[in-house]
């Protein structure tokens, strides 16, 4: 057994008692200063450009193996004027959407996409059912738990978001688990999967969260949070990257930090959207790959910088130009928007406590995905088609799938 699948095992043997049972101490409702970049990016809006001539995305075969040895035709089609939903304010998750879009390197132009613009939705679900997006940004759990009670039919058409970074900051003077003994822990939100990544770091570091820390419930956000944390409410708390730097400007730092593998967010569309532009879902992978590896490259940073300020005025916190906070966000950024379906099912095993999703999701959330528009881009760009299974048959054509 792996590392990473030991390491899923024992975060999956918590139970919702564990979790959940004997809550915290509540700080309630503070009204506290938000610190970061939490704030989203505005609706934006790229250059208008000619599209690409369009030329249908040739067809792949449901549940072929192979790698293709040579790339094939590159998938197009003819979309623009349209609106992206893209629910996470991390600047550098983002990233790919706009540098795919750049006049500079033109990801999204090659294959016939342009002019369209990204706006932020703390809940993607009415904005979907409304019809305002063409392709939207979930959630794994939101997205199966939204179709399963059969609140959209809609179809998840890759994997974004391919891991879960693992984080808790501390202030000055609590450098290791003997330390935080005592001190008061945020988990942020009461019944949230967050809480339940703090109460997991805690006791990955030997701690119990019931005796050993005084585990506290809070309000808000995650910057409000790690605001508690620097202003003495609290003495550490579950962050992300983006945070490291302000725990560590302030005299403290990261007292836990690590990764698992969970799919846990990706690119959807509704049937409908599919059924109209049958052509877009390989048509958006293919450009989403090309710009998302580009931004995942190092030696990029400098341009990347330059393109995000300079041809699309966004705002970038001094966060971003950490390069620990870049390798963090960066392994959260998935190599091919593909993924392991063991993978999500432990991923869905860990939800499933929280209500999150229905307890039998690992038996349906197969049938929520089309990936032939995945296979099309990949086998496109001469990758190994990844999940390599035709997931809607039902059918599991590798061995540990």
């Amino acid at each position: 057994m792996s590392e990473q699948e030991q390491k899923l095992e024992r975060l999956n043997m918590m139970s919702r008692r564990q979790f959940l049972g004997a809550g915290g101490l509540a700080l309630g409702a503070v009204a506290l200063g938000a610190c970061g970049t939490d704030d989203a990016v505005t609706t934006t809006t790229a250059a208008p450009a000619a599209p690409a001539t369009t030329a249908g995305a040739t067809a792949t075969t449901a549940g072929a193996t192979e790698t293709t040895a040579a790339a094939s035709r590159i998938p197009t089609t003819t979309a623009t004027g349209f609106t992206v939903g893209y629910n996470n304010p991390n600047r550098m998750l983002r990233a790919p959407l706009f540098i795919g879009q750049s006049q500079e390197l033109g990801f999204f132009e090659e294959v016939g996409i342009t002019d369209f613009t990204v706006n932020d939705a703390d809940d993607p679900v009415p904005p979907t059912l409304a019809g305002e997006y063409k392709v939207v940004l979930f959630d794994s759990d939101v997205l199966f738990d939204a179709i399963y009670k059969e609140v959209l039919d809609a179809k998840m058409i890759s994997i974004n978001l391919g891991a879960q970074p693992l984080i808790l900051i501390a202030n000055e003077g609590i450098t290791s688990a003997d330390d935080l003994r005592g001190k008061r822990v945020s988990g942020g939100r009461p019944g949230q999967v967050n809480e339940a990544i703090a109460k997991f770091m805690l006791q990955e570091l030997g701690l119990d969260w019931q005796t050993d820390v005084e585990f506290t419930e809070m309000t808000g956000g995650s910057n409000d949070w790690v605001q508690a944390m620097l202003t003495g409410q609290i003495d550490a708390t579950i962050a992300f990257s983006r945070h490291i730097p302000l725990a560590v400007e302030a005299g403290g730092g990261a007292l836990y930090q690590d990764f698992f593998n969970a799919p846990q967010g990706g690119f959807a569309m509704t049937s409908e959207e599919l059924a109209a532009d049958p052509d877009f879902a390989a048509a958006w992978n293919y450009a989403y790959i090309n710009a998302q590896r580009w931004v995942k490259t190092r030696d990029n940073f400098d341009d990347l910088v330059r393109i995000l300020s300079e041809e699309f005025q966004i705002d970038l916190p001094d966060a971003f130009f950490d390069p620990e906070v870049w390798e963090i966000d960066g392994k959260i950024l998935s190599q091919d928007l593909g993924f392991d379906p063991v993978e999500m099912d432990a991923w869905m095993d860990f939800v499933i406590p929280f209500g999150n999703v229905a307890p039998d999701i690992n038996d349906q959330w197969r049938s929520y995905f089309d990936i032939s528009g995945l296979h099309v881009a990949q086998a496109a760009l001469g990758l190994d088609l990844n999940p390599s299974a035709d997931l809607s048959s039902g059918k599991e054509l590798v061995d540990n799938f």
